[in-house]
């Protein structure tokens, strides 16, 4: 008869079962260290990252402001240089128009500006005389620039658009709207500010 206690008697074999059990604890352990020590160098990786990213972006703040007032300037200029090339290519020059205009004026009323809007060109000004006087004398101005031989030919209607008086004293200020005659091809004479 065997009278040995077996479960009191130490563990005979080569590797005991509290080992392997260590062993795969440890390795489970090591491999959470290790995941966590790498997920946290990532993290300090990516703050040093955002970090650098933010200081040259404030760095290059005013390079930034600098760059985008050139912008601004490049379209004005483009636009100047689009405006001038439209008024080269009007079927009547710019000059001849302003020209005949001014030598059809009558003595008191002033031209203030000339402006193209939306395919139209717009003429703005004033003159001095009682509001009965001056509404009559810009009419007729304007009727006039209908008839004339230079002006007249490149226009589809030139109507007056505006009409206001002056406050307290005697005059008004005007505004009227030359619309150029469509082409062959179905575009304005005067597209763009004096047409391409």
């Amino acid at each position: 008869m065997d009278f040995r206690l077996a479960d009191e008697l130490p563990d005979d074999s080569i590797i005991g079962r509290r080992f392997i059990i260590n062993a795969i604890a440890s390795l489970f352990m090591a491999a959470s260290l290790l995941a966590v020590s790498w997920t946290t160098y990532e993290l300090w990786v990516v703050r040093a990252g955002i970090s650098d990213w933010q200081a040259r972006m404030d760095n290059a703040g005013p390079e930034l402001k600098e760059v985008e007032r050139l912008q601004r300037e490049y379209v004005l200029e483009t636009a100047r240089i689009d405006e001038i090339h439209g008024m080269m290519h009007y079927p009547m020059p710019l000059t001849i128009l302003v020209g005949e205009l001014g030598r059809t004026l009558p003595g008191i009323v002033s031209l203030d500006m000339i402006e193209s809007l939306e395919g139209e060109i717009v003429v703005r000004g004033t003159l001095e005389a009682n509001s009965e006087q001056a509404s009559r004398l810009i009419g007729d101005y304007v009727k006039g620039l209908i008839d004339n031989e230079v002006i007249g030919p490149h226009f589809e209607e030139i109507k007056l658009s505006g009409l206001e008086r002056f406050d307290e004293e005697d005059g008004l200020s005007f505004e009227f709207t030359m619309t150029p005659k469509e082409t062959e091809d179905g575009n304005e004479e005067g597209g763009g500010l004096f047409g391409a």
